[in-house]
């Protein structure tokens, strides 16, 4: 008996520590990075203007002009250098380091139709917004800095109504300007301006509209940042199933990967 109290108490100590670490991780991931308006100013008024509101609201509300002027300023601001105290600075990740995350979250064992049905059986989520979250961490943990690191959402009917939005991870390159959209439903990382071409293939109406903002942001619906009741559940119920356990627990029991940046 006191061998099988043991046993309990262990695994207990063992369980809670783990939702400690889990926690942890999460935490970092939540933290909005402070440098992010500074380098990319232009990205930080436009995500600014938007507030806490949904974007899918937005969207709906927006006429078609509208939609596409935001589209342009968009696309303008993603043009924007990395900029510090007024210089043009270079910094980000090369298009080999980008496609090896897409790469390694479509091999990971939460990612691909097969395996995210255990998660999604009735085909509820589709968990663009969890590979985004994947990538955020495997960024983050390559030494990526939060401020290089954002998401960009194509709000809209896409795919004949089968979709609200659809949400990637976006990278700075290395150059002076540009990103790097790294989605994995396309295999391989590409150029954001690729990325908004692909997206608005899949628009059903023309009123597609893209939004960038911070890599913290959790939801289409708010701008809240990951908590671990999002991630994790609250203890008696997780709403997607063990996705993100899955995920944050084989993070904890895998060496630190090799730097991308220094």
């Amino acid at each position: 008996m006191r061998v099988l109290k043991l046993y309990v108490f262990l695994l207990l100590l063992s369980t809670a520590q783990a939702l400690s670490d889990c926690e942890a991780l999460i935490a970092n991931l939540a933290k909005r990075s402070t440098d992010s308006p500074l380098a990319f100013p232009k990205l930080a008024l436009i995500e600014q203007e938007l507030g806490q509101r949904s974007l899918i609201d937005i969207q709906k509300e927006s006429h078609k002009d509208t939609i596409q002027a935001h589209n342009k300023k968009t696309l303008e601001a993603l043009a924007e250098p990395q900029q510090k105290g007024g210089a043009v600075l270079k910094g980000g990740v090369t298009f080999r380091q980008a496609d090896l995350l897409v790469r390694f979250v479509g091999e990971h064992p939460t990612h691909g139709s097969d395996k995210e049905a255990r998660f999604d059986p009735d085909g509820c989520f589709g968990f663009c917004f969890g590979r985004a979250t994947l990538i955020h961490s495997e960024a983050l943990s390559r030494n990526v800095p939060p401020y290089l690191i954002k998401k960009i959402w194509a709000v809209g009917s896409l795919e004949e109504r089968r979709w609200e939005f659809h949400v990637s991870a976006l990278i700075k390159a290395e150059s002076k300007s540009g990103w790097w959209a790294l989605d994995p439903i396309f295999h391989r990382a590409m150029d954001v301006r690729n990325w908004i071409l692909q997206m608005e293939s899949f628009s059903d109406d023309g009123r597609m509209m893209v939004f960038v903002t911070e890599a913290n942001r959790f939801s289409v619906h708010s701008a809240r940042a990951y908590s671990t009741v999002d991630l994790l559940g609250d203890g008696k119920s997780d709403f997607y199933n063990g996705y993100f356990k899955s995920y944050l627990e084989e993070l904890l029991t895998k060496p630190p990967p090799e730097p991308f940046l220094k």
